[in-house]
């Protein structure tokens, strides 16, 4: 037997696992499937059944038209500029949050490193619906921590962080930044571990300062990783849906993507599966292209520390 053969049953599992899923939801992208006539009965289904329930019909690019330039366009446009916006300030607050606190866990000055690692990991360690849970605490209108601190400074309407639309969206942004920094605080730290001493020490030597330091020696050495952890989680973000459905999905829904998506498959009043499918593949194809640009203007083919 050749050892070629030895790969084909882990193949065919990530065909049918992987491939087929995506191929089959495209196709539904292409047609009108919805709660009345989706899915289809099974072959063995009694004839009454197959009539009173017939199979879908091939539309054509009928949803990507209803979602581009139809009546659902405003919504799933609205929902692609909300994600970018969201992206564009989530990214930032991770990267500058997760570099800050990697070069400080890098210091030779912080006692206690071990525990302190252990402990700044958490929001990466723990089960997503403990965080929200938590953070449902800390934005709760009435208990809050956030809401009592902002009644202790004489506020007297601090705002609602689930009915409020806004408030609600810029809670998404607090809690992203969270969940996300230990990954850059790891990157950042791993990267600092290959900087080599002497560069710091000759350059305290000749009288540099902190910030000379980070900006002429430690940035432009981890700049690499730190571009390659942006774009990863910056397509991380691209995908935002899981808190924001257990935050409050009904405020939340048409402000990204995948919840746009979810919304038109299971909030609808008919579940309109072949639009939800439509616009789950055109932001699949908009996270696709945005991870092309992304890695071939970064550079992140090359070398990591190539420069």
């Amino acid at each position: 037997m050749r050892p070629q053969w030895l790969i084909l049953p882990g193949l065919l599992l990530f065909l049918f696992f992987n491939i087929w899923p995506i191929i089959y939801s495209i196709y539904i992208s292409f047609t009108n499937a919805n709660i009345k006539n989706f899915p289809p009965p099974p072959p063995w289904a009694p004839e009454e059944l197959k009539q009173a329930k017939p199979p879908p019909d091939f539309v054509g690019l009928a949803n990507y038209a209803s979602i581009l330039t139809g009546p659902a366009s405003s919504g799933f446009l609205g929902a692609v500029f909300w994600t970018l916006v969201f992206v564009a300030l989530s990214v930032p607050a991770k990267v500058a949050l997760g570099t800050f606190v990697g070069l400080l866990m890098s210091s030779d000055r912080v006692v206690g490193k071990p525990i302190m690692r252990a402990l700044l990991i958490v929001p990466w360690a723990l089960p997503l619906i403990i965080s929200v849970v938590a953070w449902r605490y800390v934005f709760d209108p009435t208990y809050g921590v956030l809401n009592q601190l902002m009644y202790a400074v004489g506020i007297s309407k601090p705002p609602d962080w689930f009915v409020n639309k806004d408030y609600a969206y810029a809670a998404m942004v607090v809690i992203e930044a969270w969940l996300a920094y230990p990954f850059i605080m790891t990157v950042v730290m791993g990267a600092l571990a290959h900087v080599p001493r002497a560069a710091y020490e000759a350059a305290y030597i000749d009288g540099a300062g902190r910030w000379a330091v980070f900006t002429r020696i430690t940035l432009p050495l981890i700049k690499r990783p730190l571009i390659y952890a942006s774009v990863m989680t910056a397509a991380a973000s691209l995908q935002f849906f899981l808190v924001a459905f257990l935050w409050n999905f009904i405020q939340l829904y048409d402000r990204f993507m995948l919840a746009y998506g979810y919304y038109w498959a299971f909030g609808s009043p008919f579940r309109e599966y072949g639009l939800a499918a439509a616009v789950l593949t055109m932001s699949a194809l908009l996270i696709s292209v945005f991870m092309i640009l992304a890695i071939r203007l970064a550079g992140l083919m090359r070398g990591m520390y190539e420069s």
